[in-house]
């Protein structure tokens, strides 16, 4: 796991956390407005109930009512007020005009009191009042009221009331509650998120600290290895000189070995540098076409000697300079022609391509392999670039360690580009290399 990977590693964690958080924190905050919602919706029963008994207290003791006091209680409450005597409505137009016609309101607050056999112009049979239970209903607009009506037998004469208050929507009536649960919500998830990347970071702490140490072992080692193996290989090439009694074939297994162990001790070394942030490149102007032609021309023999065809594909006009280290991009293409070659059978053929795509505002050059090999199957492309992974794990091939990929990935990724393989239809695979073209 290099520095990138911790990185992504740490951004995924904390965004997981922080998620989950967030939604603890999101059913805390709705079960507290869910509480705050029904205290509102009861707050708003509760004020009609005072306000009913307030106005039914006074149509039982009093002989009359003041038109003052009703237009008081009226605008204060948003509600309706229509008393009757013997069927006949008191001289009083109201003071609060809802939104629905104020009529239209009494005829259906008392429709819905008729349906319960609450009449207001019929007295009532027993000697004591009767009430409808309350009412819900809604105006023109959608808008909710609630509503009761009382009938009162009071001396000869009969008295009724109709209560109509106006329900404000809970949206209005939360508004403020709304806004702060918004701002603590957003803060909650914004502090989460922080103490999610600081906690992820102390977490993973210890994995960097041992990743660095690891990259530092192994480029230690590799350093390390270098000369014993390079003495090794002077040693077998003067006893070749020096003696005859040794069976060339020993000196030229040992001398491979040798060999294999010298190549995968550099590509550690590439790998354990870029993990270190010590991979320099050396940028230059690097002529795309003439690179391309000489790689092309280094591997020609190569591929006829293995019954290959070899093909190079650019386009009529120059590719554009890039600013990148020209043995690296060398590098990369070696590895991919390498990794073409051992899957390609005899008879069949390599092609590289490469042309120039726009990108937004600027382009990039796209450098293609394409063999005719078997392919790679879907669940292995994801993993075809990690380290010693190789897609056929019975291949009895030893000149590969499952690193060459990888180092091209990493070589690619320094030139600020990308890499990745797609299926060819005719069979095989692609490998396509996208660099940028700095101004």
């Amino acid at each position: 796991m290099n520095t990138k990977s911790i990185l992504t590693l740490r951004w995924r964690l904390t965004c997981l956390y922080a998620v989950t958080t967030s939604l603890i924190l999101t059913l805390v905050l709705a079960a507290s407005l869910l509480t705050r919602v029904r205290d509102v919706r009861q707050s708003q029963l509760d004020d009609f109930y005072r306000l009913w008994e307030s106005l039914r207290f006074r149509l039982q003791s009093d002989l009359s009512i003041s038109q003052s006091y009703l237009a008081q209680t009226e605008a204060a409450n948003s509600a309706v007020i229509h008393i009757e005597e013997n069927g006949s409505p008191l001289l009083y137009a109201g003071s609060w005009s809802p939104r629905t016609e104020r009529q239209g309101l009494i005829r259906r607050a008392k429709s819905l009191a008729e349906e319960e056999n609450v009449f207001t112009t019929a007295r009532p049979v027993s000697s004591s009042s009767i009430t409808s239970s309350l009412l819900t209903f809604q105006g023109d607009s959608g808008e909710t009221y609630y509503s009761r009506v009382m009938v009162i037998p009071y001396g000869k004469s009969v008295r009724s009331l109709c209560l109509i208050s106006y329900v404000p929507p809970i949206t209005s009536s939360l508004r403020e509650t709304l806004l702060q649960l918004f701002f603590l919500e957003l803060l909650g998830i914004l502090c989460l998120a922080a103490i999610s990347w600081r906690f992820v970071g102390w977490s993973l702490k210890p994995v960097a600290e041992s990743q660095q140490r690891q990259a530092e072992f192994i480029a230690a080692a590799s350093h390390e290895l270098r000369s014993p193996l390079a003495v090794l290989r002077s040693g077998i090439a003067a006893l070749r000189a020096v003696t005859a009694e040794i069976p060339d074939s020993i000196l030229s297994s040992l001398d491979s070995e040798c060999g294999r162990m010298s190549r995968l001790v550099d590509d550690m070394l590439l790998l354990a540098s870029a993990d270190a942030r010590t991979w320099r490149l050396n940028c230059t102007e690097t002529d795309m076409d003439t690179l391309l032609i000489e790689t092309y021309e280094a591997y020609l023999p190569i591929c006829r000697q293995n019954g290959i065809s070899l093909k190079l594909e650019l386009p009529q006009e120059s590719l554009p300079t890039l600013s990148a280290d020209e043995e690296r991009i060398r590098q990369i293409l070696a590895i991919l022609l390498d990794n073409a070659m051992t899957y390609t059978p005899a008879g069949r053929e390599i092609r590289i391509q490469a042309e120039t795509a726009a990108v937004g505002k600027s382009d990039e050059v796209i450098l293609r392999v394409i063999d005719q090999g078997p392919g790679i199957p879907d669940s292995d492309k994801a993993r075809i670039f990690d380290r010693f992974y190789r897609a056929d794990s019975a291949r009895s091939d030893k000149s590969h360690f499952g690193l060459g990929l990888s180092i091209a990935k990493e070589l690619v990724n320094l030139h600020g580009g990308s890499i990745q393989v797609t299926d060819v239809k005719a069979g095989g695979s692609c490998f396509a290399v996208r660099l940028p073209v700095k101004t």
